[in-house]
């Protein structure tokens, strides 16, 4: 641990002010409940970690890096370069989460269906365009990027990530959007299948999702890869005193799901933001019980796959919303509620509560009291289910 501090030590003289948060924080089990597991970037939750992040902004380009470090590593969390090289086109490069549904609140959301922060970034390359539409206030916004996965016991070699967006979004006091994401997982090897395709003509065929080699028994063959996706909807109406948010992340993973054959499935969730008391509210209904309702026609195993049988998952945590399992087919319905105070508060506070409604389950929670020092932020945390674990957390905004 000692060299990992002199580490932080040497960023602090490199980068000075713009080192601009050094955070400690300290569990005090190895029984770690769900919301310790969930939404943590991907981290170890039994381990304590001091973590510190330098964002910087110039006129053409901004990047950030954040690192946590533990007793037996350093590990590179959101870390990239975004790149302005024409106006309205954006060049970004390195470990990052996703330039689409920016509306989502991570800190309070159970997470977005389809990249949220459960998981460690992925490494990829994207390019990312605004073009306006008319009228000012009308604009497309779009992006598309590759990256890689990891390697492991599974993958022999790593598989690719293509990911590509569109949204069509009105700004002002009323802003709206509705967007579609595309993610596939391609390429790459296993021990049981081989080498999957990865030529150039292959790669149009995943960005058009087209199908691949039909098989022995197979009735048509199957799209190449492993495709996944959203329509992606919002509403925020800006308010003197509040701001009313409501959204719909419609999930699929081929064309019946795309079609809304699978009804209502995916993330619907409400917040409300409390200008005068700085407070936010969320609560989300997440459904996944359609997935196989119409067999052979809709008949998912929502981030599940036959081929790339780790599914949508990235370093042994689902890229997505944790409450979907990734190795084995879960139905289900989750309620989720979360309330938060403003960060500038000086006494700061944040709950999380879950719990699936479709068959019995224990609630899930995650308290956060804190109070503020000027830039000095001191709190504890308790998260339970079944296991209960207690955590202390300093935070310090340079």
């Amino acid at each position: 641990m000692r060299k990992k501090l002199v580490f932080i030590f040497l960023l602090s003289i490199i980068f000075g002010q713009d080192l601009n948060q050094v955070s400690l924080e300290i569990n005090d089990s190895d029984q770690a409940s769900w919301w310790s597991k969930k939404n943590n970037n991907g981290l170890n939750p039994a381990q304590s970690y001091l973590s510190f992040s330098i964002k910087k902004q110039f006129d053409k380009y901004d990047f950030l890096v954040s690192s946590y470090i533990n007793e037996e590593e350093i590990i590179l969390g959101e870390t990239f370069i975004n790149i302005e090289f024409l106006q309205n086109y954006n060049l970004k490069l390195g470990r990052y989460y996703r330039d689409f549904s920016s509306y989502l609140n991570d800190e309070l959301s159970s997470g977005s269906m389809l990249i949220s922060k459960n998981a460690l970034p992925i490494p990829k390359i994207g390019f990312l365009g605004v073009s306006k539409l008319g009228n000012k206030n009308i604009k497309l916004d779009y992006g598309i990027a590759h990256g890689v996965l990891d390697k492991n016991n599974t993958y022999k070699s790593s598989p690719y990530l293509h990911e590509k967006f569109f949204y069509l979004k009105r700004d002002g006091k009323n802003e709206f959007g509705i967007g579609l994401v595309h993610e596939a997982v391609w390429a790459g090897s296993t021990k049981n299948n081989g080498d999957f395709p990865n030529t150039f003509k292959d790669f149009m065929k995943v960005f058009i999702s087209g199908d691949g080699r039909k098989k022995d028994g197979q009735m048509h063959a199957n799209a190449l890869g492993n495709h996944l996706g959203i329509w992606d909807f919002y509403i925020i109406k800006k308010n003197q005193n509040n701001n009313l948010k409501f959204y719909y992340q419609h999930f699929f993973e081929d064309t019946s799901g795309l079609r809304f054959a699978n009804r209502t499935d995916g993330l619907w969730g409400f917040e409300f933001t409390d200008l005068r008391y700085k407070i936010d509210y969320l609560i989300e209904y997440l459904n996944t019980s359609n997935q196989d309702r119409d067999p052979p026609y809709v008949n998912d195993s929502y981030y599940n796959h036959t081929e790339y049988t780790l599914g949508w998952s990235y370093r042994g945590n689902v890229i997505g919303n944790p409450f979907i399992n990734n190795l084995i087919p879960n139905p289900s319905q989750v309620i989720h509620f979360g309330i938060q105070s403003f960060k500038e508060q000086v006494i700061q506070y944040k709950l999380l509560l879950s719990r699936q409604i479709d068959t019995k389950d224990s609630l899930k929670y995650s308290i956060q009291i804190g109070k503020k020092y000027d830039n000095l932020l001191i709190a504890i945390f308790l998260n339970g289910e079944v296991d209960k674990n207690l955590g202390f957390k300093l935070s310090y905004n340079l």
